[in-house]
């Protein structure tokens, strides 16, 4: 069953790699991870981090600074990938505070 969800992702594949490393998602989501109180706001911070990361991303591409140049052909996947890593980023935050 993973090997065929795999399958299913192949297009999107360097989406959710540039997801998982945007700078913007990371830091922010880390950020947030670490500053919330409760595990229930670790979706916020990685909501806030995901799209964070979508309008710095844009905002960069109309001026033509963009690093990111083919998520936006994928419709709102991008948004999507980026809201996940942000949720990631931020239990990684939130682990850290509590186990360091």
């Amino acid at each position: 069953m993973f090997a065929k969800v795999l399958h299913d992702l192949e297009p999107f594949h360097t989406l959710i790699l540039f997801a998982f490393i945007d700078p913007i998602v990371i830091g922010i989501g880390l950020w947030m991870g670490r500053k919330a109180d409760q595990a229930g706001k670790l979706l916020l911070a990685g909501l806030a981090a995901g799209l964070a990361g979508v309008v710095v991303n844009f905002l960069l591409r109309q001026v033509g600074l963009s690093w990111f140049e083919g998520g936006f052909a994928f419709g709102g996947a991008h948004a999507f990938f980026r809201v996940v890593a942000g949720c990631l980023w931020a239990a990684i935050g939130y682990l850290s505070r509590r186990f360091v």
